[in-house]
């Protein structure tokens, strides 16, 4: 429903119908929001108290379920399906009401895009539009989940993963001549952490006297929030020669002010290195040195394929990556496994029976 401007007041307001449990409508008037965006966001909350879904638009329970959504996420998280509803979902079904949306409609839908999207990404519009029909069963008293019915895009993930040999990192690692970015490559690559739980590390949180770094939070688009998930809280040890590069940054630091403890690690003061700053000095040295290009999170899953070629247990390997079990794990890197097969008949053949 729209949202109106009050000049006089020079702020903005909304008016809705909410239906009643006697079938009866109210007209419900609310005023005084600063900007467009606040009074939008309001009427969605109304709109969690409407007691008849049959009247309700997919817009409208699409908006309501992006306020619940938004107040139990992170940023992160918040951001992929704000995309979703607002520049795929509510594009396609925006004006339909949810109870006359059928697992034909849904299907069709899929016909219409399956070709635009990267399967993972599919998927994900799919899970999405799914949560938002379960929503509104639990809020609006809608009935059907026609998602659910459809089933989700019957497409392959493409589950295989770029990544550094060890030779091709320290290729790479070779022409790195800053002593800030040498060392943020070099604990990328040998700790198995997201970017931005390193962006996130405090020298509180590096401890050199045991030589490892505890993972404890996280930075997306300049803002400090919690881990992932809650294994992703995690203490990682560190080879010695990536932790004497750490204290060679930090000395560098204390050459020109005292180093406190809740200063960044991976940059200036208080602020992290800038992500497109990062993003350019990387682009510099993969020129330099000639190695194939992966992006930054990919250094996590050369970790992982780093620990599994020197025969790492899986367990550890988890912990290393803050997955919540081994399954995780085991599911993400099975691929990297090729030796396992013949292992296994190499053990069969020397059997005598």
């Amino acid at each position: 429903m729209p949202v109106y401007k009050d000049e006089k007041q020079n702020s903005y307001y909304f008016i809705c119908r909410v239906p009643q449990n006697d079938g009866k409508v109210k007209q419900v008037k609310r005023r005084g929001f600063k900007t467009k965006k606040a009074a939008k966001e309001a009427e969605a909350e109304m709109l969690l108290f409407k007691d008849s879904g049959s009247r309700l638009t997919f817009k409208e329970a699409a908006e309501s379920y992006y306020v619940w959504y938004k107040a139990r996420r992170k940023t992160s998280s918040v951001n992929v399906i704000k995309n979703i509803l607002f520049n795929h979902l509510i594009k396609e079904f925006g004006n339909m009401k949810v109870e006359s949306i059928t697992p034909k409609n849904v299907m069709m839908y899929q016909n219409k895009i399956i070709d635009k999207y990267a399967p993972d990404f599919l998927k994900k519009i799919h899970s999405t539009l799914s949560a938002v029909f379960n929503f509104s069963t639990r809020f609006h008293n809608t009935k059907n989940n026609p998602a659910k019915i459809a089933g989700n895009f019957e497409v392959e993930v493409n589950k295989r993963l770029n990544y550094w040999e060890f030779d091709e990192f320290k290729k790479f690692i070779s022409v790195v001549d800053d002593p800030m970015y040498r060392a943020f490559f070099s604990t990328l690559y040998f700790s198995g952490a997201r970017k931005g739980e390193l962006l996130a590390l405090t020298w509180a949180d590096v401890d050199f006297g045991n030589n490892h770094i505890d993972i404890n939070k996280t930075e997306y688009n300049r803002e400090i929030t919690k881990p992932k998930t809650k294994s992703s809280i995690r203490v990682i040890l560190m080879p010695k020669q990536v932790m004497d590069q750490l204290k060679d940054i930090k000395k560098s630091a204390e050459n020109t002010a005292p180093v406190k403890s809740d200063y960044r690690v991976f940059g200036s003061f208080y602020d992290s290195i800038a992500t497109s700053t990062i993003d350019r000095r990387y682009e510099k040295y993969l020129k330099k040195s000639g190695v194939k290009k992966i992006v930054l999170h990919e250094f996590r899953h050369s970790h992982a394929s780093y620990l599994i070629n020197k025969r790492c247990n899986p367990l550890v390997i988890a912990q290393r990556l803050g997955h919540k079990n081994v399954a995780e794990t085991l599911n993400t890197y099975s691929h990297l496994y090729p030796s396992a097969q013949h292992e296994v008949i190499g053990f069969m053949e020397n059997e005598k029976f």
